[in-house]
């Protein structure tokens, strides 16, 4: 089996269909030239994975989160709030 590197700006809808996991991942489609067509997320690609898969995986996420917070990279969602935060440019919000 080989590897392959995809591409995706986040994470569509999670859903948990015939005791399957599946989560959409969505890319960033659309021309930026064109005034009246703003780009939108669409689906690019599907991860389907068993729950005890999805559950490993959101702890590996939830261990990132936490290291992204002490590095200072990003900033709890209670202290963004409390800052002001929140705007288009704001960082991301854990």
């Amino acid at each position: 089996m080989s590897s392959q590197d995809l591409y995706a700006d986040g994470i569509g809808e999670i859903t948990l269909s015939g005791g399957m996991v599946r989560m959409d991942l969505v890319t960033l489609k659309g021309s930026q030239s064109k005034s009246d067509e703003k780009p939108k997320l669409e689906v690019s690609q599907r991860v389907i994975m068993p729950p005890d898969g999805f559950l490993r995986s959101f702890s590996a996420m939830e261990n990132l989160v936490k290291q992204l917070i002490d590095a200072g990279l990003v900033k709890p969602r209670d202290q963004q709030a409390s800052a002001g935060g929140g705007g288009a440019d704001a960082p991301a919000k854990f």
